[in-house]
C-alpha cells in the first residue's frame, strides 16, 4: 500500500477541522518596521501551549516552523 504524502494547506485544513491551531504571538504591541519577533502558542483543543523560540514576522523562518508543528501535530495527535 502506498502512503500518499499530505501537502501543508492539506494538513492545516485536517487540524483546524479537529480544533488544533498554531498562533502566532508579538512579544510586544508596538509598531515596528518589518513586524514584531513573534513566538508560537499551540492551541491544542482550547489548551493553551507557548513556546520559547522567537521568530522573525512575515519571515520564511516562521512559515516553515509553522508548517513542521502543524505536520508533528497532525502525525502524533490527529493521524
Amino acid at each position: 500500500m502506498v502512503t500518499q504524502e499530505l501537502k501543508d494547506w492539506e494538513v492545516k485544513k485536517i487540524c483546524w477541522e479537529n480544533e488544533v491551531y498554531v498562533i502566532q504571538k508579538p512579544i510586544s504591541s508596538k509598531w515596528k518596521k518589518g513586524g514584531q519577533p513573534v513566538k508560537l502558542v499551540i492551541d491544542y483543543k482550547n489548551q493553551f501551549s507557548r513556546g520559547k523560540e522567537t521568530y522573525d514576522q512575515n519571515s520564511k523562518e516562521l512559515e516553515d516552523k509553522i508548517n513542521e508543528v502543524y505536520r508533528y501535530l497532525y502525525e502524533h495527535n490527529i493521524k
